[in-house]
């Protein structure tokens, strides 16, 4: 046979081959403008409302130092001639944490796009620009989503409707709205890419693609399976290998050669992350026990929820009795293979954010999510055609009475009809999946169970004097919140980091700000909090600039408070330092003293003390809905207190559910103004609001059902040991209240409010 034969059968082979040829232009009518328009209308709100939501919470003092107040720094010191320099931190468990003096960001994530971005600062200088150019990114992806679906389903309208899926989709909008994170940006920069990689416009399929992978170094591993992709479904050989090469390329000089290099430790300060589950050795050696490491990584209830959590929202078919019986991407999953690379990084990872579906991890899967639902369609498209074909061939050929009559006018001879409205129908399955998901899970949506909208208070606003007493250039350790507000300098912590209290005394900050009603983390216990920032002040190291509301401002090397009383251990050699009290400014405890008209749900309850004085309730405000739900419930409990004179005993309040089957469940005892401002400091003729931390029932055991919330007062001498003991407890005496509030005079525990637990 000769050889123009042979080629001529490998080229005809070939072209059938081929599953994604060059894809057959639509023309632009006036339909494609019209729903161009809207979707540009959609963007448009879109930003509106994300730059208004997440610039507030900044104003709101709702960022963090981990991420947003890093980023800020990194970028800051950038245009300020030291390199994506950081010093921020969590001293009590981050692996980089490696030295006050801090280090490149490129230890921890190659981000080279940073440095662009950094051009920005000279124009607006405020970490909320930040916030503005991811936002506005992020939400130009919708453009792709709508060309891709166009040309893939050659339906204007159910294009548009991917557009809006895109937007609304739980997975961006949780990495949306969580801070500024470079790889955020990918969620419309690997759009892009899949777009320009799609209709064979190699330029910008490169341009979009060098785009993404400087967002994260883990994303060449990402844009080298799109290239393989296309090398594979598209035949496209030389552009195809050459984006391979590149990415692979890039991931090995920045993975082995660049991170290593900036790094104290010589590699990367989070490779520790993927150690083994547990410190349980590496992956590789795990791999070995396929059973096991198939268990630990794929088959375990969380890892089995955050695949459920990422795809589900695309499509999600139930089964009767629980469980999951299909998802709508699966049915391309030659698309979906393209997302293995992230959900593998998500998966393998010890830190269990990365696969709690939340945050901004997920960012680059969505993309390849959105295309796999789109082919899906296709695919749906096409298996009703076949299937239709087949119905009335066989129809035909049994030469069924009335056959003529379906095969001549009716739906088996109008696929095309059937399904479009078939897809269609699967289209608004997906939207709605999506809001259901951001209804129930965490959404970012304003209708969402979970979304609040972000307010500032007098509190906050205050924050802003305590600010301004701190010199530029001066080194901070500052609580978490605050930590955003003051990262335009070279050296700036997270509390308790370089507060002092330990050996690397160069490290000390100059100034220290603390705001003791606010978010205590890293520490998630305020005894442990409380305990830190006492060290502190009995260390003799630092000295009050300013206090009050709440705000502590210190200062190395002024005079250090006094301490008003000192009880000792049961040695007798040294402080308790939990029960340590200090000369603290009277203005410091302002923010429990509040007016009469803030009073909710007015009451009047005495609870009777051991010298005969009393305490009296005058209101309260329960900060939790009913139903309660035991996985990720949270809430508070705010109390009214009238001071008619001196209270000379410490006391601490209980807040206690009783539950279904009787008995008492302790919920918190963490109650943060007991703490700095303790009963017998209150001023006799006031008001005072007491407000407990958040609380949840995640390590509860209180079944379901009804059960009645309740607190109890007693002495703040009673140990964790005898907590519960009702003998203790302070007496008792309802003098006016509601019905639903009732004293229990067996256990002296006052019932506020009945609520609901479920799961």
């Amino acid at each position: 046979m000769s050889k123009e034969i042979w080629h001529k059968r490998f080229i005809y082979a070939r072209d059938h081959l081929c599953l994604y040829p060059a894809p057959e232009p639509l023309p632009r009518t006036r339909k494609f403008w019209l729903v161009m328009g809207l979707i540009a209308l959609a963007v448009l709100v879109f930003c509106v409302f994300y730059i208004s939501y997440l610039t507030t919470q900044q104003t709101a003092f709702q960022t963090n130092a981990e991420d947003f107040g890093i980023m800020d720094q990194a970028i800051w010191n950038t245009i300020h001639g030291h390199m994506l320099h950081q010093t921020i931190c969590t001293s009590l468990g981050d692996t980089n944490c490696v030295g006050p003096a801090g280090f490149v960001r490129f230890a921890i994530h190659f981000e080279p796009i940073l440095f662009p971005i950094s051009l920005l600062y000279f124009i607006w200088s405020d970490p909320r620009v930040l916030l503005v150019l991811q936002t506005v990114v992020v939400a130009l992806g919708a453009f792709p989503a709508f060309w891709l679906a166009r040309l893939r389903l050659r339906n204007e309208w159910l294009a548009g409707v991917f557009a809006l899926i895109y937007l609304i989709y739980p997975a961006q909008l949780q990495a949306s709205t969580d801070e500024f994170h470079a790889v955020t940006m990918t969620a419309a920069l690997l759009l892009f890419t899949l777009y320009f990689m799609y209709t064979r416009q190699t330029l910008w399929f490169f341009v979009f693609a060098l785009l993404s992978m400087a967002c994260k170094e883990e994303i060449p591993i990402v844009v080298a399976t799109f290239g393989l992709w296309s090398l594979v479904f598209q035949r496209r050989w030389r552009s195809g290998l050459a984006v391979v090469v590149v990415s692979i390329l890039w991931f090995v000089v920045t993975t082995k050669v660049i991170m290593p290099h900036f790094s104290p430790t010589g590699q990367a300060l989070l490779s520790t992350r993927y150690n083994g589950a547990g410190g349980s050795g590496s992956l590789l050696q795990q791999a070995l026990h396929p059973l096991t490491f198939l268990h630990t990584y794929l088959f375990d209830a969380s890892h089995r929820a955050y695949i459920h959590d990422i795809l589900a929202p695309a499509g999600y078919i139930p089964k009767p009795h629980g469980g999951g019986l299909f998802y709508l991407p699966l049915l391309a999953p030659w698309i979906l293979v393209m997302a293995t690379p992230s959900l593998l990084i998500n998966l393998l990872s010890t830190n269990p954010q990365q696969y709690s579906g939340l945050f901004h991890y997920n960012a680059e899967i969505v993309p390849v999510i959105i295309f796999a639902t789109i082919e899906s369609l296709v695919v749906v498209r096409w298996l009703t055609h076949v299937g239709l074909a087949a119905i009335t061939r066989h129809r035909e050929a049994q030469n069924r009475p009335f056959a003529h009559l379906l095969s001549a006018e009716g739906l088996l001879r109008r696929p095309q009809v059937v399904s479009l409205v078939l897809i269609s129908l699967l289209t608004l399955a997906v939207v709605f999946s999506s809001l259901r998901t951001d209804y129930y899970f965490h959404g970012q949506l304003p209708f969402s169970i979970s979304f609040q909208w972000p307010q500032t208070s007098a509190h906050t606003d205050l924050a802003q004097r305590f600010l301004a007493m701190i010199p530029a250039d001066a080194s901070v350790s500052a609580q978490n919140k605050l930590v955003p507000h003051l990262s335009h300098r070279e050296s700036i912590y997270m509390f308790p980091y370089a507060d002092g209290q330990n050996s690397q005394k160069e490290g000390q900050a100059e100034y220290i700000l603390l705001d003791v009603t606010g978010d205590i983390y890293p520490y998630f216990e305020s005894q442990l909090y409380t305990h830190e920032v006492k060290k502190v002040l009995a260390s003799g190291q630092y000295g009050i600039v300013a206090a009050q509301d709440g705000y502590l401002l210190l200062k190395r090397g002024l005079a250090a408070p006094a301490i008003l009383s000192s009880p000792t251990t049961s040695a007798g050699q040294q402080h308790d330092l939990d029960a340590l009290l200090f000369n603290l400014p009277t203005s410091f405890c302002s923010n429990i003293y509040v007016p009469q008209s803030e009073i909710q749900n007015p009451l009047h309850v005495d609870f009777k003390q051991p010298d005969g004085q009393k305490l009296h309730l005058v209101g309260f405000q329960v900060g939790a809905s009913s139903p309660f739900s035991r996985t990720n419930g949270y809430g508070t409990l705010t109390t009214y207190w009238r001071v008619d004179s001196s209270v000379k005993t410490p006391i601490q309040l209980q807040i206690l559910l009783k539950g279904s089957d009787g008995r008492e469940y302790l919920t918190s005892t963490d109650m943060p103004d007991l703490s700095w401002c303790p009963a017998q400091t209150w001023q006799p003729g006031s008001l005072v609001r007491l407000t407990s931390r958040t609380f949840n029932l995640q390590k509860s055991s209180i079944p379901n059902g009804l059960a009645q919330m309740s607190i109890t007062l007693l002495p703040q001498a009673q140990t964790s040991s005898t907590i519960m003991d009702v003998q203790a407890r302070l007496p008792v005496q309802v003098l006016n209240a509601p019905v639903t509030v009732i004293a229990n005079q067996n256990t002296n525990a006052l019932q506020l409010m009945p609520i609901t637990i479920v799961n």
